[in-house]
């Protein structure tokens, strides 16, 4: 069963998170917070698998728990549920390692894959905050990371197996969903993925992700990166 954590300043939208979540038997909803300070509390009392976070919470804002909960507990997945269309926002919570951007609108099926999607370590993101994310890319570039040319020698420290896993990433896949691709376990996936994010000093999948796309490695010919 998924262990789930609503976080929102609206009662009825509280309310209205936990009708849903409580209807299908996959998911149980431990605790709901009113404001940022009790979601980061909550979060880690009840260390739950999958927050579902409001981005605009008194207290502390969603931002900030996003930042606060995932440097407690990084496996805790948190989804952020949104009704403003502001890049800042999208930008600051890639940051901090948000696992999946939904708008509040979101059908009640969209909304229960979506948790089962993070939960399985893939990410989640509704085709509207999709676009800000490829939008980012460009100011990402003046960023700690380096530019798509400078990547090109540095392909070479990654396998075979390493560079296939970084695309399959890029493309949102879940680690079951990498299994299905490159046969190995799901312990293999997640050591490979570790092993990764060192060599990259980078803090989550979404890093990764975002260096699959931003380097040019989704464009890439695999066999012609290990000549």
């Amino acid at each position: 069963m998924i262990r789930i954590l609503i976080a929102d300043d609206q009662e009825l939208i509280r309310d209205s998170l936990r009708l849903i979540v409580s209807s299908d038997e996959r998911f149980e909803v431990v605790a709901m917070a009113k404001d940022g300070r009790e979601a980061v509390e909550m979060a880690k009392k009840y260390r739950p698998d999958v927050v579902l976070l409001d981005i605009r919470m008194p207290e502390i804002n969603g931002l900030e728990c996003v930042h606060l909960i995932k440097g407690e507990n990084d496996a805790i997945k948190i989804i952020i549920l949104t009704t403003f269309d502001d890049d800042e926002y999208v930008y600051d919570a890639i940051k901090y390692g948000a696992d999946g951007f939904l708008l509040k609108g979101i059908s009640k099926h969209d909304l229960l894959s979506s948790i089962v999607t993070v939960h399985q370590g893939g990410t989640s993101v509704d085709p509207q905050t999709a676009q800000k994310i490829f939008s980012l890319l460009g100011r990402l570039a003046s960023s700690s990371f380096k530019t798509i040319q400078d990547y090109d020698d540095g392909f070479k420290q990654f396998s075979l197996q390493e560079l296939k896993i970084i695309q399959l990433i890029g493309r949102g896949y879940s680690n079951k969903e990498i299994m299905q691709e490159v046969y190995f376990s799901e312990g293999t996936i997640r050591n490979y993925i570790s092993n990764i994010l060192k060599k990259l000093d980078l803090r989550d999948r979404t890093q990764i992700a975002i260096f699959a796309l931003q380097s040019g490695l989704m464009l890439k010919d695999l066999d012609s990166l290990n000549e």
